[in-house]
């Protein structure tokens, strides 16, 4: 059986939770974009992973399928600034 071991943050965690009041307030245009970006990482991962796959990827493919979402939001205006 593996061993298991406490981890210990070193740095602060925090949550960041959309509210239906955030959604209400959302600029659709904007979620519209959001959307486009997932659906365009989505779709040039699984094709490199297809190239890859076919041999024609000379090298490691790595795919972060399932964590576009978090691309998407840092490079959206959602991302919290600090000065």
């Amino acid at each position: 059986m593996p061993a298991e071991h406490q981890l210990q943050a070193k740095a602060a965690w925090s949550e960041s939770v959309a509210t239906q009041d955030d959604w209400d307030a959302a600029d659709p245009d904007l979620l519209t974009g959001m959307f486009s970006q997932l659906v365009l990482i989505r779709t040039f991962e699984e094709y490199v992973l297809e190239l890859a796959a076919d041999g024609l990827i000379h090298g490691p493919a790595h795919s972060s399928i399932g964590q576009r979402a978090a691309r998407s939001v840092r490079a959206s205006p959602f991302r919290r600034r600090t000065p």
